[in-house]
């Protein structure tokens, strides 16, 4: 059994790097064998010895000069340590394939509050190169001014573009690519006037604002915005309200009751349709975008939308990376909506080689510290040390989640591609 799960995985990485190696030159990504197992993580104790056995043994011999000091902030306790978890598994993955021997990590555990700052503090007194994560906004602008102030780059998890700052580095998918690639694909389409669902929330106001700075430059007739109150969403409402349901309600009875006075063969033929309707008279908007907080809203909206006759039809929905679920295949009202995400076909190939060595899923981040792991272990060579300047790469990088291009100013440059819901998959459009 472990020698057909070795071969598998063996198999998903050959395919995933003939793949990567046909997109650019500065593919960082090199071959290798994944032999470890999954390290179980229960408390700080344990979290400093499991992260000694992955590298202690393999710098043994290599100089302290030549030793890259990695600090990797992951939730590894509390509310969302199996998230720290996966991203854990995947730094082990990304540096047991490439194999450096020069790169020592040290943990710290984000999820717990009462010892975060000590830590931090503790292993800025040691000579630390650069640090990983966090993932979560609050913990980044926890962290930002004592790291910053060391002159210590940061490559923070998060997708809160808000946050860059030089030496500060939004490495996740950001609002602003999501949006623009979904407005310009959109409008190339020719869907020119909009109704947006957003929550009552800083992400909802971001959205907003780079929707309304996408409309103030290009041709676009309208956006119509509805907010959801975050804490109790009233689906029905929302729903209600962004469909003008009451009023083509009353469009409805009044045409009714119009054709009735003309009592003539066309107006009766005319009132059989109309009898089976809900509403009379056509929509606002040719689009809608739904960019919930997570699956489950995003799945409830689309299954009330088409009950107050928006139509997913004649009505295009459109989302972000939040609607890349298997559940999103079988629910009929996203049928045809098209999303962003990040490249799903390379992602596949590293669920797959993941599932192969931990026996359980990824979790969706995991592909960031797999990544970013890779590429500094790249940059940190036998013969070159790993120095900021070298993430500056003019023509980017290619990983698992496709091209990116990291700026001094803090951003990340990215290009998502948009996929399309369609006979129960996700059908590649750009």
């Amino acid at each position: 059994m472990y020698l057909k799960k070795k071969l598998v995985f063996v198999l998903a990485i050959v395919t995933y790097l003939i793949l990567v190696s046909c997109e650019t030159s500065t593919n960082y990504q090199t071959k290798s064998n994944v032999t470890n197992k999954q390290i179980k993580i229960d408390t700080q104790k344990k979290i400093n010895s499991n992260i000694s056995s992955i590298t202690s043994q393999e710098t043994k011999g290599i100089s302290q000069s030549k030793t890259l000091n990695v600090g990797l902030m992951l939730p590894l306790s509390g509310e969302h340590y199996q998230i720290g978890q996966s991203l854990l598994n995947s730094v082990q993955l990304a540096i047991t394939k490439t194999g450096n021997k020069k790169i020592v990590f040290h943990l710290i555990d984000t999820g717990n509050d009462e010892k975060l700052l000590t830590d931090i503090y503790e292993l800025l007194e040691q000579d630390m190169n650069i640090f990983i994560g966090p993932i979560f906004s609050n913990k980044v602008r926890q962290i930002k001014e004592i790291i910053n102030d060391k002159n210590i780059p940061i490559i923070s998890l998060s997708n809160n573009s808000n946050l860059k700052d030089k030496g500060l580095y939004i490495f996740g998918l950001t609002l602003e690519d999501e949006i623009n690639e979904l407005l310009n694909f959109s409008y190339k389409n020719n869907l020119k006037k909009y109704a947006v669902i957003l929550p009552k929330n800083e992400f909802g106001i971001r959205v907003e604002k780079e929707l309304n700075k996408f409309k103030s430059i290009n041709d676009l007739s309208s956006f119509k915005f509805i907010f959801y109150n975050t804490n109790s969403p009233d689906f029905y409402a929302v729903s209600k309200n962004i469909s003008n349901y009451e009023e083509r309600k009353m469009n409805l009875e009044n045409k009714i009751k119009s054709l009735e006075k003309e009592n003539s063969e066309i107006a009766k033929k005319e009132l059989k349709k109309l009898k089976k309707l809900d509403t009379f008279g056509e929509l606002n908007f040719e689009a809608i975008i739904i960019f919930a907080q997570n699956f489950k809203e995003v799945s409830n909206f689309s299954t009330i939308l088409p009950y107050y006759d928006v139509d997913p039809k004649k009505i295009q929905f459109i989302g972000n990376s939040v609607w890349y679920k298997s559940q999103a295949l079988k629910e009929p009202g996203m049928a045809n909506g098209y999303f962003t995400s990040l490249d799903l076909k390379n992602r596949k190939i590293f669920e797959e080689s993941y599932i192969s060595v931990f026996d359980s899923k990824p979790h969706a981040l995991a592909t960031l510290t797999y990544d970013i792991v890779g590429l500094i272990s790249s940059l940190h060579g036998e013969e070159n040390s790993f120095t900021v300047n070298k993430l500056y790469n003019s023509q980017g990088f290619v990983g698992i989640d496709g091209w990116f291009r990291i700026l001094p100013d803090g951003k990340v440059l990215r290009k998502p591609k948009i996929y399309r819901i369609n006979n129960k998959n996700f059908n590649l459009l750009n």
